[in-house]
């Protein structure tokens, strides 16, 4: 309940933001109905008589706040009216928008924490939970039909993983993953916590099922945030389940079968098993009605040949 939360968390924000990504490939009525709909019965539309802007205007306007300690008060009040100058404008400027304000709770603790953020996320949160959950449903039956027409060489190259194909292509690969893990330990010496989340989180999900991924490396750093924010190990593990799982869900409904294996198979691959892992179930189903598929088609053995 919005009285009942005192702020935002992080991967909560990232959630809506995936699913409003997802919902705008939905169509024009789902738009409607699990966002627009539910924005204006919570009371967030303005007269348009009194809207002398546009949404795109209003966010270069934060932004540049934003760079103002001056005007930290009032950025939540800038974004609760952006999202009601996108209401009267646009679905697109409304997904943008609302997006927009997402992004920036995530980053800003005190813009979290604002009676504007949670009222925002009170009004959304139900209604695009309830469209997740309808999505996930019906994309098995997706997912399913998808993979039964792949051919062996389609599924061989769904299953292929990084291939490190001549020493050129190696040493470009092992200096790109250095430096970005040298990005995350500034990141870390700079107590840039959120900075360095997403340089990790980055560094994780691209680079997890590569030769040079350090993990013990990626343990330590780990262990130490954890002692400086509180829950800093489940907040990147939840945020890397949410960019896959989405990821996997974005696949299934632009038809793209081999973007939604790639995806199960990094979540197995990262999450090892873990039951307690966000979005485990979902992404189990999906596993298991893909290798189901797999064996009924005998091409296991081809696979692990590939």
């Amino acid at each position: 309940m919005m009285n009942q939360r005192t702020t935002i968390p992080a991967d909560l924000a990232l959630e809506l933001i995936k699913t409003i990504r997802v919902l705008a490939l939905a169509g024009k009525k789902n738009f409607n109905k699990y966002l627009y709909e539910s924005l204006v019965y919570g009371g967030w539309e303005r007269d348009k008589a009194h809207l002398a802007t546009t949404a795109s205007r209003l966010m270069d306007k934060i932004q540049e706040d934003l760079k103002d300690p001056a005007y930290e008060k009032t950025i939540p009040h800038q974004c609760k009216r952006l999202i009601s100058q996108a209401i009267a404008e646009s679905l697109s400027a409304l997904g943008d928008s609302c997006i927009f304000f997402l992004e920036h709770i995530r980053e800003i603790p005190l813009l979290a924490k604002s009676e504007e953020a949670r009222e925002f996320v009170f009004i959304i949160e139900r209604p695009l939970k309830t469209f997740a959950k309808e999505t996930a449903e019906t994309n098995e039956k997706r997912f399913e039909d998808s993979i039964q027409t792949l051919s062996l060489d389609e599924m061989k190259e769904a299953f292929d993983t990084v291939r490190l194909d001549g020493t050129r292509k190696k040493v470009y690969l092992e200096k790109t993953i250095h430096n970005l893990y040298q990005q995350v330990l500034l990141a870390t010496k700079s107590n840039n916590l959120s900075r360095c989340k997403k340089l990790l989180s980055q560094y994780i999900l691209t680079y997890h099922e590569t030769e040079t991924y350090n993990k013990a490396e990626v343990e330590t750093l780990l262990n130490a945030l954890d002692k400086r924010e509180e829950g800093f190990r489940k907040n990147i593990w939840d945020s890397l389940a949410i960019e896959i799982y989405y990821s996997v869900t974005r696949g299934i409904l632009e038809g793209n079968a081999k973007k939604a294996i790639q995806g199960i198979r990094k979540y197995a691959y990262i999450f090892e098993g873990d039951p307690d892992s966000k979005f485990y179930f979902e992404i189990d189903g999906l596993e298991r009605k893909l290798y189901k598929i797999i064996q009924d088609k005998d091409m296991m053995k081809n696979l692990r040949k590939a």
